[in-house]
């Protein structure tokens, strides 16, 4: 029974293993206190979305911890892209490669991973406003004016904001 235990244990823990920092860019702070933050950095991480439910969630939450241990306590990852992409990763173990190198192309692994792309922002930060055109939404339609010397009016109530100085 013990050992079925531990052999639970040992999957659920080495599951999480599979999430992997690709690119970190970490926080720089400036030259004196009062100017704070030169970047907030960033960066991508990825894990495995191989196997059962429960594995991945696991390894998703590990890749987010990832991304919190990264930006620091002042900042806090927010995610700005994610997808799933085919990796190819080859093993680097000497005993490994030397094996599967007379076999031929089986030293690479092809699996399906999450990629998340994320900034380190400040905590409670209001999320940022979008200032391209396609991603505000409609547009505003203003109907032609014929011969009529009235000022236009618009038909959607929709007003653009202003990206914050």
């Amino acid at each position: 029974m013990r050992r079925v235990a531990g052999l639970v244990l040992a999957v659920v823990f080495l599951s999480a293993c599979v999430a992997i920092t690709v690119e970190r860019r970490r926080p720089r702070k400036g030259p004196v206190k009062e100017v704070g933050y030169v970047d907030y950095g960033g960066g991508q991480v990825r894990y495995s979305a191989e196997g059962w439910s429960w594995i991945v969630a696991s390894r998703r939450k590990t890749a987010l911890k990832l991304m919190s241990v990264n930006c620091g306590s002042d900042l806090e990852p927010r995610i700005t892209d994610e997808y799933e992409h085919q990796d190819a990763d080859a093993a680097y173990s000497g005993s490994d490669i030397d094996t599967s190198m007379s076999i031929g192309d089986e030293h690479y692994v092809i699996e399906r991973h999450v990629h998340l792309a994320y900034e380190c922002v400040p905590r409670g930060a209001a999320a940022p406003v979008v200032s391209t055109e396609a991603a505000r939404g409609p547009s505003l339609v203003i109907p032609g004016v014929s011969s009529s010397s009235a000022p236009a009016t618009s038909s959607s109530t929709f007003v653009p904001q202003e990206p914050p100085r």
